[in-house]
């Protein structure tokens, strides 16, 4: 089968469970194949192969499959003729409310349809969605939710074992636990040990799974069942098309199934993953003695100076690898903390951490901030105290939310000698610092000693300044509008604005006093720096320049360089 030119689930609906194995051992093959060589969500995704293909034979055309994430959704794609529109970015998380939106429109059209809505282990019990299972109660609205709880190896337990372990505390428990104890002695019988044990296990299926979990919002549950069994899996979706009420089918899955460095994994590394080589399991972009990550660099800063800092702590949201922080972690159990459920928690988290005295550095990734942007808008922008945010671009920052932050230096390094420098400058801060950086191996050379960064004072550079041109940028962008300057010998000024905000208001003043012609490349400090213009009330040409235009700019500057 060539699954690039599948168009459809229909086909399924023919197959028996022989051809619906070969399909799923197809479609893992090609998810594999494919995040190798482009980077995505694997670990989940493989997870849930079986019973993604199994939702799309049961149910039809007319009924409504929702999935909560990029990190559960490929196997969908697939079959639904997206097989080229697998990505790296996750921007669900919001399904659930959507299916009860789904459920009541159908509802008030008078349709039958189906709405089946699949979420994970790690998002089920977030606040929101304790929020849309408390609604989908007080609804009461026919509405599937297929719970894939796969494995969470990096805690070693599921939701269920997380779930049975905190009910060993309870008195219930001890008191089972006892009289299983007592039995045993020789005097008694083993048919009683036998029933009690089974009363046990009874116990924890209902008490725990059914009702502690989902029973107490009027949703009667079906399973745990073999996530990777189609059989089950098809008896189960069965059932659950039947019930006129809200209802869970609870599938247990194996995080990474198929392929074994995943499977293997002790740390859920696996889980979001750049291009990496299928049969070594090396990242094609691995790391070398000089080229490394910057949130690696980041990390490793932080490592040393929590050596020297006594109140340095590391905050993170879920995957310590996906962060940067692995190392962090083990030299320092006692100071770091895996919020493991949201950016916004982890925010709020780190927020209570500076409150009291800490210096919290806590990493995200950019397709997180407009989630998690009203904890810094309100909470971390009132921070009058130190705090490191490392903000990994991966290639949707949306700079126009961080140009609404007044109280928060935002910098973006050029290079790893200014990132290291920003994260040690981060800890003499009296407010919040949030650092940009790249998610792709830079040039690395690891510094002996930190500088403290003048915070809003941008750099300028000159070489025979004439003419009436300045060229201004940030980040990875400025070196390389420097590097095309300096290969092309030209006369320049110009300005590293490696803190975009707040503005060095200085400097931009100066630039326009003296009449000069300010071109920035790359359009990210753009926002701020309109705004000060037209505040300002100056008369003065800006322009934005970017890869394509940069050409006609450096053949501009060249004229006016020789004039």
């Amino acid at each position: 089968m060539n699954i690039s030119e599948i168009r459809n689930p229909l086909f399924l609906k023919e197959l028996d469970q022989e051809e619906l194995k070969n399909v799923c051992s197809e479609i893992r093959d090609y998810i594999i194949t494919y995040v190798s060589r482009n980077g995505g969500y694997l670990s989940g995704n493989l997870s849930s192969v079986e019973l993604s293909v199994m939702l799309n034979k049961v149910f039809s055309d007319e009924d409504s499959l929702l999935f909560d994430g990029n990190d559960l959704n490929y196997t969908n794609k697939i079959l639904n003729g997206k097989a080229d529109e697998l990505n790296m970015n996750s921007n669900g998380a919001y399904s659930l409310g959507n299916a009860i939106g789904l459920a009541a429109s159908r509802d008030l059209e008078h349709r039958e349809n189906n709405i089946v809505v699949v979420i994970n282990s790690n998002d089920l019990l977030s606040g929101r969605n304790i929020e849309a299972l408390n609604l989908i109660s007080a609804l009461g609205k026919k509405l599937i939710i297929v719970f894939n709880d796969d494995t969470t190896i990096d805690r070693g337990i599921g939701l269920i074992d997380k779930l049975i372990s905190g009910l060993r505390s309870t008195k219930s428990y001890t008191n089972l636990k006892d009289n299983v104890k007592d039995l045993i002695r020789p005097a008694k019988k083993g048919d009683k040990i036998i029933e009690n044990i089974h009363n046990l296990k009874t116990s924890i299926k209902k008490n725990v799974i059914d009702e502690g979990v989902f029973s107490g919002f009027d949703i009667d549950y079906i399973g745990p069942i073999d996530g990777h069994n189609l059989n089950d899996l098809q008896r189960a979706f069965e059932i659950a098309k039947d019930k006129a009420y809200p209802c869970v089918v609870h599938c247990l899955t194996t995080k990474g199934k198929g392929y074994g460095y995943a499977e293997a994994s002790t740390n859920d590394a696996w889980n979001r993953v750049g291009s990496f080589d299928v049969k070594s399991g090396k990242l094609v972009h691995d790391e070398t003695q000089d080229l490394m990550y910057p949130k690696n660099i980041a990390g490793m800063t932080i490592e040393k100076l929590m050596a020297e800092n006594r109140n340095l702590v590391c905050v993170t949201t879920r995957n310590i690898n996906d962060y940067g922080v692995a190392n962090v972690f083990a030299k320092y159990p006692d100071r770091c903390f895996d919020a493991a459920s949201s950016a916004e928690n982890s925010l709020s988290f780190a927020s209570g951490l500076a409150l009291d005295g800490q210096i919290p550095y806590i990493t995200l990734r950019s397709f997180e901030l407009p989630n998690a942007y009203k904890i810094l808008k309100n909470q971390v922008n009132k921070l009058y105290r130190p705090m490191i945010i490392g903000l990994i671009n991966d290639g949707k920052l949306d700079y126009d939310l961080l140009s609404k932050l007044d109280n928060v230096y935002v910098c973006e390094p050029c290079d790893a000698d200014e990132l290291q420098d920003f994260v040690y400058t981060g800890l003499k801060t009296e407010r919040p610092l949030i650092i940009i950086y790249p998610d792709k191996c830079i040039e690395f050379k690891e510094k002996s000693d930190f500088c403290e960064k003048k915070l809003g004072i941008w750099q300028k550079y000159a070489n025979n300044v004439v003419g009436n041109i300045t060229v201004a940028s940030c980040g990875p962008d400025f070196r390389t509008i420097r590097d095309m300057i300096v290969s092309n010998d030209l006369q320049y000024e110009l300005i590293n604005i490696d803190c975009l905000l707040p503005i060095d208001r200085k400097t931009v003043d100066e630039v326009l006093d003296n009449h000069k012609q300010l071109f920035i490349y790359g359009h990210k400090a753009e926002e701020a720096i309109l705004k000060y213009i037209n505040e300002s009330g100056k008369n003065c040409t800006v322009s934005f320049i970017d890869e394509s235009s940069a050409r006609k700019f450096l053949d501009t500057v060249k004229e006016k360089s020789n004039a």
